[in-house]
């Protein structure tokens, strides 16, 4: 048996319920026999000092450290591996270490975890306790004898209904973290998983955690999970955090017959691609509790859709949002723009689309400018031509504003406009379109409160449901 202490380092961005994929690893270290303990330090009340989490980590005398990297709080999440220093056994897993495993092992980590991580992290301490040879643990990144070796890749996990249920780890989060009000009833993920993979692809997202290939879990599976939310924790509002919600048209109707059968009501959202979207597909989502659906567009120029491979045309867009609209059925149009080579046509098009398509969206996603992050097609055609290789360890990190958690103007705004990814310019647009693009962001931002405003005057209350794609 090892001892396992899990790790969300500090960053800016605050999370608000605990972490899914932190309640299915510990989970799953649970299952095999493995003693967990973990810390939550980018709750909003959660310990953040490093003398602080040093020493609960220190209490618990783990056998292995793992720690969640992202690529916009890598530095953080390096600056607390640098004070935990070489006394603790550091484990790197998450989006960032799987993309560029060789940096972690560079800075003071003996391990990374590539891709899924509950059966590789099970691994992993099963090694530590000596019941396996680290060479024999796929997907594992590591230092042997000074060297760096990457072992082969470990295929994703296809028969996602065996892994442990995620909520029986729920116990390891601190409610007090999160808000000092939350206990027992109502504390829990603010959502689940009923897939993972996305079979797009789009030039701007790497998915190298969960892959391209697209897999679910069952209708009997979810439903039960969702039942256990509402009897156990009194949810019946939740996202659903898949990469792409709606792949699959007998799938969906399947889950959606099981989410309509259950004793309650529920009310959920997801993201989800316009091309799986149709008439059908939404009419089973509504009747299953769907309230809401945000939708990846990106550009509204026909041109630069076929470049950033979405593959979906602006048609078809605006027929979704028909559709979803007739059905009551609210969505929100992710836009983004600043891309490599845009021209002023192609942004005016887009800004052309808010106009067409305020009518029948419920609004737009804050902020949009394009991010090349690590791994993606678009980081590795543009990096070197346009000199932000290695930008996330090399300069400043973008900070986003956090998201407002009341519906006060001001505050919606200004979330809305903040994106220091346009003042970054990767892609070295000339200030015109720069000052175009701010005119952008405050144009969704009016667009979507005056949306808000119209709707919420007739709209007849709901329960609350985060929202989509908020983790």
């Amino acid at each position: 048996m090892a001892r396992v202490f899990l790790v969300n380092p500090p960053s800016p961005e605050p999370v608000r319920s605990p972490l899914l994929s932190f309640c299915h690893l510990a989970a799953s270290l649970r299952a095999a026999g493995h003693e967990v303990a973990l810390l939550d330090a980018s709750a909003p009340r959660a310990p953040r000092d490093h003398a602080t989490i040093r020493a609960r980590i220190a209490a618990f005398a783990p056998d292995l450290v793992g720690l969640h990297l992202k690529t916009l709080h890598v530095q953080p999440a390096y600056e607390l591996a640098a004070t935990l220093g070489g006394e603790l056994p550091l484990v790197a897993g998450g989006p960032h270490a799987t993309i560029v495993p060789d940096e972690p092992l560079t800075r003071g980590f003996r391990w990374v975890i590539r891709g899924e991580g509950e059966e590789a992290l099970v691994e992993l301490a099963d090694a530590i306790d000596g019941r396996r040879a680290f060479g024999d643990l796929a997907g594992l990144s590591w230092r042997d004898r000074g060297m760096i070796r990457h072992n082969p890749a470990r295929p994703f996990l296809a028969e996602l209904d065996r892994l442990p249920a995620p909520l029986s780890a729920l116990d390891l989060f601190d409610p007090a973290w999160y808000d000092e009000r939350v206990a027992g009833v109502g504390f829990a993920p603010s959502g689940l998983l009923s897939s993972r993979g996305c079979p797009a692809a789009c030039t701007f997202c790497s998915n190298d955690v969960t892959g391209r290939r697209f897999r679910y879990r069952s209708a009997t599976a979810v439903a039960a999970e969702v039942a256990r939310l509402h009897r156990e924790h009194g949810l019946t509002a939740f996202s659903f955090f898949d990469d792409s919600f709606a792949v699959g048209k007998r799938r969906v109707r399947e889950l959606c017959d099981a989410l309509a059968g259950l004793d309650e009501p529920v009310y959920w959202t997801c993201t989800a691609h316009p091309a799986h979207l149709d008439r059908d597909v939404l009419a089973d989502m509504k009747r299953a509790g769907c309230t809401g659906v945000d939708i990846g567009m990106e550009s509204a120029d026909p041109g630069m859709l076929l470049r950033i491979g979405k593959g979906v045309t602006v048609e078809r867009v605006v027929d979704v949002l028909g559709w979803a609209r007739d059905l009551g059925v609210h969505t929100i149009v992710n836009l983004m723009f600043g891309w490599p080579d845009e021209t002023d046509a192609e942004l005016d098009a887009t800004i052309a689309f808010l106009e067409r398509a305020a009518p029948l969206a419920g609004g737009f996603n804050a902020r949009g400018a394009v991010v090349p992050y690590p791994g993606t097609r678009l980081y590795e055609a543009h990096h070197e031509r346009f000199g932000f290789t290695g930008w996330w360890i090399r300069e400043a990190p973008l900070v986003y504003a956090a998201f407002p958690t009341s519906w006060d103007e001001a505050e919606i705004l200004r979330a809305y406009g903040d994106d220091p990814a346009l003042d970054r310019n990767f892609f070295h647009h000339p200030p015109a379109r720069i000052a175009r693009m701010r005119e952008l962001l405050e144009l969704k931002a009016s667009v979507t409160m005056e949306i808000t405003k119209r709707r919420s005057a007739a709209a007849t209350a709901l329960p609350t449901v985060p929202a989509a794609g908020a983790r």
